[in-house]
């Protein structure tokens, strides 16, 4: 894990010059932050709603039906603006760093910042799942935050013998003739993996939460949405692993000797 984050800011503090570049960058990944929280909100809203839609007065159920679906177009929209922006973000920000690079670099570079804000975004959103479980249950939080701490772990692991191995494809690459499908197999199957370790824990949790409610120890509504919000953090955290192999096969020949300012 702590592979993980060094990489992430040594990347980060390369592809991006320091000052305003930085910081809009890290507010679209807040905002990210701020959907997934949105998203549970929707999740336990829409729970709320199916499961006490007796006990609500017409016109109230009405109001608040109206307002789930606001509630989830500007969730949607929030999310169209984020993607999207970054694209010109990362356009003034490698305009402003003024690096001579070629177009193999270049591209290199655009493939990487993509990634890394993937993977800025993706932590957003897991720590805003982490603290939302604790509002519910502190107890099934808990075991959630000690599962995610072994998972991201084990991803850090592959993604740190991706590195290596990306590397030393690129090597063979400038020697001799390297089929595309190696590259592409070597990254894939190392996403793949962490996905398939993020699966295993999702199982570990639900098998938790299902316990839980047999036992009366959580209510129906709050089942459901960490129910829901468990699934949602693992297509974060497989999509992060994913993020971070591709990442790993665009850095195999990127130096960040150059740019590594405090």
């Amino acid at each position: 894990m702590t592979f993980i984050y060094n990489q992430m800011v040594s990347g980060f503090r390369h592809l991006f010059p320091r000052g305003k570049f930085r910081y809009m960058l890290l507010l679209l990944s807040a905002i990210a932050a701020t959907i997934s929280v949105s998203e549970l909100l929707v999740m336990k809203f829409f729970a709320t709603l199916v499961l006490n839609e007796g006990e609500l007065d017409s016109n109230i159920l009405a109001l608040a039906i109206i307002g789930f679906f606001v509630f989830f177009i500007t969730t949607r929209l929030s999310q169209y603006y984020q993607r999207n922006y970054r694209v010109k973000a990362f356009a003034r920000s490698f305009r402003a760093a003024k690096r001579e690079r070629t177009r193999k670099e270049e591209n290199r570079e655009w493939t990487m910042a993509f990634e890394i804000t993937n993977v800025l975004s993706f932590a957003a959103q897991l720590l805003a799942i982490i603290i939302f479980f604790f509002l519910l249950n502190p107890i099934i939080a808990a075991a959630n935050l000690l599962v995610i701490l072994v998972i991201l772990q084990v991803v850090g692991s592959i993604f740190q013998k991706q590195i290596k191995t990306q590397g030393k494809l690129d090597e063979k690459a400038s020697k001799q003739q390297l089929k595309p499908e190696k590259r592409y197999a070597e990254r894939i199957r190392a996403g793949e993996s962490g996905a398939l370790i993020s699966a295993s824990g999702t199982l570990i949790l639900l098998a938790l939460l299902l316990y839980f409610n047999i036992q009366g120890e959580i209510n129906a509504s709050n089942t459901l949405v960490i129910f829901l919000g468990t699934r949602l953090q693992n297509s974060v955290i497989s999509n992060t692993s994913r993020s971070l192999m591709r990442y790993a096969k665009a850095s195999a020949s990127i130096s960040f000797s150059d740019d590594l300012e405090e």
